[in-house]
């Protein structure tokens, strides 16, 4: 299926209790929305964290993606071992 931000560790995603929607955030600085949404505020919402992408670069840029993921994308299980440093 591929990797998505709400598979990595730069990617936080809360739940609107109201209206049952995710909003999520990247501390890399990317604007994460819902490419099948097209008017603002709602496209910054999904029903699950995996519909949100990347859409605006940490430059305030459009984001257009060349993978399905950015360049950023890390999971946890490749974090280096803070152990072996």
């Amino acid at each position: 299926m591929g990797f998505h931000c709400a598979d990595c560790v730069y990617a936080s995603f809360s739940l609107h209790e109201e209206s049952g929607l995710y909003q999520g955030a990247c501390s890399r600085g990317y604007t994460l929305t819902n490419p099948h949404v097209y008017t603002s505020p709602e496209d910054h919402f999904a029903a699950s964290p995996g519909e949100l992408v990347p859409s605006i670069d940490p430059f305030g840029n459009e984001y257009l993606r060349t993978s399905n993921v950015c360049e950023k994308f890390l999971r946890p299980q490749d974090l280096p071992d803070a152990r072996h440093a």
